[in-house]
């Protein structure tokens, strides 16, 4: 078995995602969209729909983009407060 930081580097680590399949409020909230862009899908002309698909693009682009930079901040913010434990623990506070 790798260790976690060997997961990360060769890629097989990928935390973004993970939690939330196994969350039954997400899992709907995911399907009452899909449900819900097919049938306005299904009123709009094709270069409507064109519109409409560019539009989910980007979203998931913009979710995209915003789980990276959530998840490296959170690791970031981690790595802050170890290296704040360490040194106020080498204080003897």
């Amino acid at each position: 078995m790798h260790s976690i930081l060997e997961e990360f580097f060769y890629g097989t680590l990928a935390p973004s995602g993970q939690f939330l399949v196994k969350d039954p409020a997400y899992v709907e909230l995911v399907q009452l969209l899909i449900r819900n862009e097919e049938k306005l899908a299904q009123c709009l002309n094709e270069k409507e729909q064109v519109m409409l698909e560019k539009l989910t693009t980007a979203q998931m682009e913009i979710n995209q983009l915003t789980s990276v930079k959530s998840q490296a901040y959170g690791y970031a913010m981690g790595a802050r407060m170890m290296a704040e434990a360490f040194l106020v623990g080498s204080d003897g506070i």
